[in-house]
């Protein structure tokens, strides 16, 4: 269960991120992975050599980078959202095509590529390859959001039936079902303004909005995925940008914030309780990475840049989830 969002500022930066909806934390950390990383690609059992430098939110096992989202230097971002029911992957590796696990699909786009036009051509010979990183480790259900720093933006879908490039000018993507079906249920919202009602007579009976607040009226607001895809659009659709110095970096996790999981507000079948874990944010201009966490709603920041991108291993920063209160008194 998660949420991804791209959003362009009024000073033309363009931002990346998401909400990790997890009923647990999986260790995860903000990890720096240098130009030039060498790592096993355990569905050909050949040694990949990634090209650009790349930051992003993850797990490293085995000194292997496992990432939830990144952002590589050049400015290409992407994220890997749940997609179950759907994602399928193929048994065999096949001669001539780029045949990858799903767990390093971000990888393989970030190591590799630095827009949306270059990487389109090499994604008509993905083979997504059912093979777990171990055998302790399942293998994931994901689909893939893309976006580079021109504002082009694309969804990988993999289901049993086909491999789906979608253009993806909504700027948003959930979980399941698929992200056409996502795109056509909008269409049940198109009447959905932000602004107030004024009365009307209907029969002959004058009609007043029930209080203030009434613009977006019928918008869902429970946490399902195609809930949340509306949502986020409608957020995202109507955004605007204050004078404030990097409203909209305020304005990005605003957005999120509004379809994040409140503890008790979703239940998993287990009786576990789903909640956003965190919210982060890239700026692909830039290169940092933001990002806070259900229990520390401070934005931590971390500039790339100021790295040593040459490094000859991985550098990994402290995941930041203890509360952190400002006292004035």
């Amino acid at each position: 269960m998660c949420t991804a969002l791209t959003l362009t500022t009024k000073e033309g930066y363009h931002l990346f991120g998401r909400n990790m909806d997890l009923e647990y934390s999986f260790n995860q950390a903000i990890d720096l992975v240098p130009r030039r990383f060498t790592y096993k690609n355990r569905a050909t059992n050949e040694t990949e050599t990634t090209k650009y430098a790349m930051i992003g939110m993850g797990i490293i096992m085995d000194n292997h980078p496992l990432f939830a989202e990144a952002l590589n230097e050049k400015g290409l971002a992407c994220a890997g959202l749940n997609f179950p029911g759907y994602a399928h992957w193929e048994e065999k590796v096949v001669e001539g095509k780029n045949n990858i696990p799903p767990y390093d699909v971000i990888l393989w786009i970030l190591g590799n590529f630095e827009t949306i036009e270059e990487l389109k051509p090499e994604l008509e010979k993905l083979n997504i390859v059912e093979k777990p990183f171990n055998e302790s480790t399942p293998l994931p259900t994901l689909h893939w959001i893309v976006t580079d720093k021109k504002g082009n933006c694309i969804v990988i879908e993999k289901t049993k039936e086909k491999l789906s490039i979608f253009d993806n000018k909504v700027g948003v993507l959930t979980n399941s079902p698929t992200f056409d079906w996502h795109i056509t249920n909008l269409n049940n919202y198109m009447g959905i303004t932000p602004y107030q009602p004024s009365d009307m007579k209907w029969s002959d009976k004058q009609l007043k909005p029930l209080g203030q607040g009434s613009g977006g009226f019928g918008l869902p607001g429970d946490f399902s995925s195609p809930s949340r895809f509306v949502k986020a659009a409608f957020l995202r659709s109507n955004a605007v940008f204050s004078d404030t110095k990097d409203s909209g970096i305020i304005e990005f996790f605003h957005i999120l914030n509004g379809v994040a999981f409140v503890r008790g507000s979703v239940e998993t079948p287990e009786q576990k309780k789903d909640i956003t874990q965190y919210t982060s944010c890239m700026c692909q201009e830039k290169g940092i990475y933001y990002y806070n966490t259900y229990n520390n709603n401070q934005i931590n920041v971390i500039d790339m840049n100021k790295e040593n991108l040459d490094a000859d291993q991985i550098k990994v920063f402290e995941y930041k989830d203890k509360l952190n209160l400002q006292y004035e008194n």
